[in-house]
């Protein structure tokens, strides 16, 4: 059964996060991509509540988390919040998972607390952003969002970023649904502000080698990177393993959840 747990952010925000149950065992947190949400792990999250218990957060200006009056989110304030919702808990050393941007915000975040985790997962994530991506999802962030008369016309106009996916569509139909609320004037709007995709990123390049427990980076199928890129990343991590799910483009968790709970296993299971 899925529940909601919440905790506090470095600024005091209170942070959503999604309880997929096994209380009481090692905890592991996965952390969504920008533009997305905690309920896109709903595919993958469950498959690990034998051994863990299993928590996905929504971050701040997405999901169920709220947003921010003043624009507060650059890679410095995802971090500090992963920082005060791990060290706030009493639930010890996680297991952390990040997808994209969520992952490069992990990235980030181990550098500085290798010694916080159990070990970390990276799926499909950069380690630092050219400048014309930041411009170009900086353009997308500063128009405005696009309100819809009903939620089935939202979902209908869906579409994740990338757009390229292989997801079933009756996963990418249940993402979508999730991915929208209701306003004060009875429209239908996107959950996640918008001023998130104005990103104000941190290169971790140099810095992977200070990255000290057990590690794996997964890379997509159709990778948006190149390979020599998502290798040399692994390669800069000390105690890091390279893989990739086949039949999957960047958005790993619903276009081939099956493949990814296979390989995170792999990984999870050679973990003492």
């Amino acid at each position: 059964m899925i529940t909601t747990r919440q905790f506090k952010a470095s600024d005091g925000l209170v942070l959503s996060c999604v309880d997929y149950g096994g209380e009481g065992l090692p905890p592991m947190l996965l952390v969504h991509g920008g533009a997305a949400h905690a309920r896109w792990w709903d595919f993958v999250g469950p498959a690990f509540t034998d051994r863990y218990h299993v928590l996905a957060l929504d971050q701040r200006g997405h999901g169920e988390s709220p947003w921010t009056k003043e624009w507060t989110y650059g890679t410095r304030q995802y971090v500090a919040d992963l920082v005060a919702v791990i060290d706030g808990w009493d639930l010890g050393r996680p297991v952390l998972v990040g997808h994209s941007m969520g992952g490069h915000t992990v990235m980030a975040y181990t550098v500085d607390h290798s010694e916080k985790l159990r070990a970390m997962i990276v799926i499909d994530s950069p380690a630092s952003y050219p400048q014309e991506a930041v411009e170009a999802l900086r353009k997308i962030g500063e128009k405005p969002s696009r309100p819809y008369e009903t939620l089935e016309d939202a979902i209908a106009n869906f579409r994740t970023n990338p757009p390229q996916n292989m997801a079933k569509p009756e996963i990418l139909q249940y993402v979508a649904r999730l991915s929208f609320r209701r306003d004060e004037q009875g429209k239908w709007g996107h959950k996640m502000d918008r001023r998130t995709l104005i990103r104000e990123p941190i290169s971790v390049t140099k810095s992977l080698s200070r990255i000290t427990c057990p590690a794996l980076y997964i890379r997509a199928g159709s990778s948006v990177m190149a390979l020599g890129v998502t290798q040399k990343i692994a390669a800069s991590i000390p105690e890091c393993r390279h893989t990739h799910v086949p039949d999957s483009f960047h958005h790993v968790m619903i276009d081939n959840p099956t493949g990814l709970i296979g390989v995170m296993n792999e990984f999870l299971n050679q973990l003492s």
